[in-house]
């Protein structure tokens, strides 16, 4: 329904940086999904993948909770993360670099700093909890009801 495979998108970042010989890859993920694979990280630490990490983190399990707000009344359950992993000290503990971005401005900045870096980066973007996920189709129906 909300089309989101977690844990899918560092594994699949790599291969398709190897694919591409090396070619600049983008990742644009969760810190949900990108915990439950994050130890990849030094795979692509090792390989000096030029991969740009942009984890939307929203300390929750944002299509979760997106569903639940939704469908559910807002009965909420195992949704709030509440955890304390600084991503950013985890990417550099791998030997990568990282940044932390809070607004536009500072995710600017970062993204230049990329043009100075051959290895992989993540960018921790701190969004608000109920930032919505979309497209999104509704349980039960089809996709001529997606939620656009």
């Amino acid at each position: 329904g909300g089309l989101g495979t977690m844990g899918y998108g560092l594994g699949a970042a790599i291969g398709g940086c190897f694919g591409r010989k090396k070619a600049h890859t983008v990742l644009i993920t969760s810190e949900g999904s990108f915990g439950m694979n994050c130890n990849e990280l030094c795979t692509a630490v090792h390989e000096n993948l030029p991969i740009t990490i942009i984890l939307m983190n929203n300390r929750v399990l944002g299509m979760v909770r997106q569903w639940q707000t939704a469908f559910f009344g807002k009965r909420y359950s195992e949704t709030v993360l509440d955890r304390a992993t600084d991503f950013v000290k985890l990417m550099e503990a791998y030997g990568g670099k990282g940044f932390n971005a809070k607004n536009c401005k500072e995710l600017e900045d970062a993204l230049k700093e990329r043009e100075h870096y051959k290895g992989p980066i993540l960018i921790n973007c701190s969004i608000n909890p109920d930032e919505k996920v979309l497209p999104m189709i509704p349980p039960g129906k089809s996709v001529d009801d997606i939620i656009l």
